[in-house]
């Protein structure tokens, strides 16, 4: 190994043949993991709040009643299920707390800003990431004056290049031991879990893996488990990240080699195009307009783990396509399509991870540099099952397409896209952008430019195709779960439930564009959590039911918009119901916009509404602001509705506050009874009764809301 013979060679040397008379310089320390960012100061509690005090008054509360308590839970219809294994540590207190959400969400903002501006970008975020899973890293940073391999012989290999692959090579090492060992303690029928996933992620129509059994959610949660696959990806990151990589770009290097973990491969500054050429354990490019149809990036069953390094170049990630179809729809893959019926339409059966995709195992794809465009179907561009799955994109204006479980999502596991620069474009159907579903965690992060994030609504009216079923739209809309949202199993029909994992969309600037379906834009289901969280710029924003920081079902949806650009929402489509701060059946919804002269269009339960025992809150802390509502039940409201009344015993809560003292125009149907305006408290229970809680109010003054998180 030619790096641990150089040291040799410099021991074994005559001591007076180097020394200078000078001291001897201290010995560098071994590298550490990238500090984390402060926690933030909330204002609630800590400063005067006249227009959150004023909504309060409006509706008959206090701010110590804006919440749930331990007995709360005991009316909710399903509250013996929700102590599930999977549940999060920290759910149960953020949600009885709403008041603190805009705290929250502007914290995981800060942590991901603060790990994507890092000198180690992904092992940062994979940090922030395993946190929010509530694992607890205990290793440390390979030190590549220290670390050892024995993957591969690197003698024909430039000496700089070598001792640079010596930590990543260890590190990949590792990661092949974990699996090792991991599939020595698995359950049995572990391969049916690994093979299709869970949460309609990957799709079989003639089985799906079992996640009642103790024995496997025991093996799941456990340190020792699957779990045993995020310190070691972790640690791969960063040796990746401390190699400095990009000092190679351009040289002509070629080199294979064989190993126990797959093939080691680097390539050089040509534009290549070889085909599909299988999983790859590590592959180095140094630079060319590639086009690449393998995995890149993706681990497979057979493969504990891969790694793809590009380091220039406008690069092409796809693979072999098969029929065409319809020309919404990408090409498919050889797993075809499915035929559709009453409420499916003909979505991919595709079961193959590409381009940063980590199934029971570790897949890392990092392109430096360059135009870049990915394509592929499902489980790809940041997914992780069972494992860690990272895209990470250095600058260019990039491409991304796909259909499910693509660019940023989790479950069971991390899924990362990172991408940090320039005008991107994002397309996809569902369980993507930011999400996260069982006992996973789905990020997606930005830096900047002008984006577009698209997560295809279904409605044709809106250019839209239907292919996955939503019970909210059916047939005329698509199941999104996109765009930081948290997801759980509810199966009443076998009385499976097991808590959602969290899901964050963080877009850092630019004028972004923003469009989806239903569940998504900051939203969450059964026990999940979504963070949308978008920084400057003037963005539109369109979606059809619980978005926007509308949640359902025990769950939080926080929408955060940290800048002062003019927004608009739902001006584009149709809004439907539970959105813009909106919480259902026991869940919150939070929407706060920051500054900007914004247009908001919303339907009904909607703009600080609540329903059945939820809580919304809707804060616009400064502009002059267009509102039109198409429906009276909004803004403001409490409410619940005939599903709930035998459990009256917790309050429903929907506060609104629209701050800065600017006139705001609102267009309201004539058939309320309410005149919204400036300087008015208009808050509703629609049902007027004791429970329904319902505060509004456009004026002057702090609200202590804030979604840059700071205190005023």
């Amino acid at each position: 190994m030619v790096f641990e013979l150089l040291l040799l060679v410099a021991a074994c040397q005559d001591p007076e043949t180097v020394d200078t008379g000078e001291p001897e310089p201290e010995a560098p320390e071994a590298p550490a993991w990238t500090e984390t960012a402060d926690p933030i100061e909330c204002p609630v509690g800590n400063v005067d709040a006249p227009l959150l005090d004023a909504a309060l008054l409006d509706a008959g509360l206090e701010a110590g009643d804006v919440g749930y308590t331990e007995a709360d839970w005991g009316y909710a219809s399903y509250g013996r299920y929700l102590d599930d294994p999977f549940l999060l540590s920290w759910f149960r207190p953020a949600i009885s707390e709403p008041l603190l959400l805009p705290c929250r969400g502007a914290q995981q903002a800060v942590d991901l800003d603060f790990a994507a501006k890092s000198d180690h970008p992904v092992s940062a975020a994979l940090g922030v990431a395993m946190g929010r899973l509530d694992h607890t890293t205990e290793a440390v940073p390979l030190d590549p004056l220290e670390a050892t391999q024995d993957l591969a012989d690197l003698s024909e290999l430039p000496t700089d290049l070598a001792e640079a692959l010596v930590p990543i090579f260890a590190a990949l090492e590792e990661v092949g031991r974990v699996r090792d060992a991991l599939e020595e303690t698995a359950p049995e029928r572990t391969g049916m879990l690994v093979k299709y996933g869970h949460g309609g992620v990957l799709v079989d129509t003639d089985a799906a893996p079992d996640l009642t059994d103790a024995s496997v959610q025991d093996w799941l949660l456990a340190e020792e488990g699957p779990r045993s696959f995020y310190d070691p990806a972790r640690v791969l990151a960063f040796a990746i990240e401390a190699a400095d990589l990009g000092r190679f770009e351009g040289q002509d290097i070629s080199w294979v080699a064989d190993s126990d973990l797959g093939p080691l491969l680097i390539t050089g500054p040509g534009d290549d195009a070889p085909g599909d050429i299988g999983t790859q354990a590590f592959h180095l490019d140094t630079g060319g307009n590639d086009t690449w149809i393998h995995e890149a990036g993706a681990n497979s069953r057979s493969s504990p783990v891969s790694v793809h390094i590009d380091l220039s170049g406008n690069d092409t990630y796809g693979y072999e396509e098969q029929d065409a179809g319809d020309e919404s729809l990408l090409p498919s893959d050889s797993s075809g399509r499915y035929q559709g019926d009453d409420y499916y339409g003909t979505f991919s059966l595709s079961k193959t991870g590409r381009q940063g995709s980590g199934r029971f195992g570790v897949g890392l794809l990092f392109d430096l540099d360059g135009d870049d465009h990915y394509q592929s179907l499902r489980a790809s561009q940041g997914w992780g099952h069972l494992g860690v799955g990272v895209l990470f994109d250095g600058a260019g204006n990039d491409t991304y397409l796909g259909e499910a479980g693509v660019q940023g999502g989790g479950s069971l596991g991390v899924g990362l896209l990172l991408d940090l620069a320039g005008d991107d474009l994002h397309r996809t159907f569902t369980n993507s952008q930011g999400f996260g579903y069982v006992a996973g965690a789905g990020i997606a992060w930005d830096g900047g430019g002008d984006d577009t994030w698209y997560a295809n609504p279904g409605k044709a009216e809106d250019g839209g195709l239907t292919l996955y079923y939503s019970p909210q739209l059916p047939g005329n809309g698509n199941s999104g779960f996109s765009q930081g949202v948290g997801f759980g199993m509810r199966n009443d029909a076998e009385t499976t439930f097991l808590s959602g994992g969290v899901g964050v969309l963080r877009d850092l600037a630019g004028d972004d564009d923003y469009i989806a379906g239903t569940f998504a834009q900051g939203s969450g289901y059964w026990q999940g959590t979504g963070y949308f969280l978008d920084g400057a710029g003037s963005d539109i924003y369109d979606a059809y039911y619980y978005v926007q920081g509308g949640a359902a079902h025990y769950a939080i949806g926080v929408f955060l918009d940290d800048g002062d650009g003019d927004d608009a929402l739902n001006t584009r489509m149709t809004p439907n119901h539970m959105q813009v701060g909106a919480g259902h059946d026991f869940s919150v919804g939070v929407h706060v916009n920051e500054a900007g002269d914004d247009t908001y269009v919303f339907g009904g339960l909607a703009v600080g509404a609540s329903n059945c025992q939820g809580i919304g809150l809707f804060v616009d802390n400064d502009g002059a602001d267009s509102y039109t509502a198409n429906s009276t039940l909004s803004v403001g409201l409490g409410n619940h509705s005939g599903e709930c009344e035998a459990r009256d015993q917790v309050d429903s809560i929907g506060l609104f506050l629209d701050g800065g003292g600017d006139g705001d125009e609102w267009a309201w149907p004539a058939e309320d009874v309410r005149s919204p305006g400036d300087d008015a408290s208009f808050g509703i229970r629609w049902n007027d009764t004791d429970d329904e809680f319902g505060g509004a109010v456009d004026g002057d003054g702090e609200t202590s809301l804030h979604s840059a998180g700071a205190a005023p």
